[in-house]
């Protein structure tokens, strides 16, 4: 399948270090721009949070979070403007992509479209190491994240189809959310191990937030261990960069930089 990034044209942008507001609010302003204006380019947006974050989905119930932990660890706490479960955005780098979508195209056809070709540009980086969930002992999305369940929860604690995986670990999570006849998605390239603290923020007894320490340990797997090298956002971007042919600039984005 050929690459979504190698068809038509794409506004390529890169935001280190930035905090939550700003991310999601960009990221939103990409969405409704596409919506509305039918000769705004997609988007493939890089970045990373400054200072760490949890982000929620926009539906999901904010009383998981414990504030008073996260205010203590400098944590921002921010909803997203897709779906989903909780993310802590640490060492990682984050993905969006903000692009039209074929009529009739559903939700999941979307999503493997955008799982592939990501795969496709992560795949030299990692020395082809990865691989994407697709068999039917996998469950889907919605199997994975059942209601009443820690999984339901976090989301990086259970791996659905079409998923981009190393060794049967997820090191890619991903959510979507539509406007008109454009799709955002987001997505959240583990680099390091600190999502592993993400039961610390959480308003859950003790034993379960070992449980889901423990969950996490299983299910995920970063992109440091797979290279055997500490890897850092910007060098991530710098590898994907160079297999995307961007729009370099579009004045109809104003909140460019």
């Amino acid at each position: 399948m050929m690459s979504i990034f190698t068809k038509g044209s794409w506004l390529f942008e890169e935001a280190f270090d930035k905090d939550a507001a700003y991310q999601m609010s960009r990221d939103l302003e990409c969405a409704e721009t596409i919506r509305d204006n039918p000769d705004a380019p997609n988007v493939l947006r890089l970045y990373s949070w400054k200072p760490y974050a949890i982000s929620l989905g926009y539906q999901q119930d904010e009383t998981s979070i414990n504030k008073d932990a996260c205010a203590k660890a400098g944590v921002d706490i921010i909803r997203r403007p897709t779906g989903g479960r909780a993310v802590y955005h640490s060492e990682e780098l984050t993905y969006a992509v903000i692009m039209r979508f074929e009529p009739g195209e559903g939700i999941y056809a979307v999503h493997n479209k955008i799982a592939e070709s990501l795969l496709e540009l992560l795949q030299p980086f990692c020395d082809n190491k990865l691989e994407l969930t697709s068999t039917s002992k996998t469950p889907s999305i919605r199997e994975a994240y059942k209601p009443g369940t820690l999984t339901n929860i976090a989301c990086f604690t259970s791996t659905a189809r079409y998923e981009i995986t190393y060794n049967g670990k997820k090191v890619v999570g991903s959510a979507q959310r539509r406007f008109g006849n454009a799709v955002l998605q987001h997505g959240s390239i583990l680099l390091g191990g600190e999502h592993l603290n993400l039961p610390d923020f959480l308003n859950i007894p003790s034993e379960e937030k070992l449980e889901m320490r423990a969950m996490l340990e299983k299910e995920t797997a970063t992109i440091s261990e797979i290279c055997g090298r500490l890897v850092f956002p910007k060098d991530i971007s710098k590898s994907l960069s160079f297999s995307v042919t961007p729009q370099q600039h579009s004045p109809i984005y104003q909140g460019q930089q």
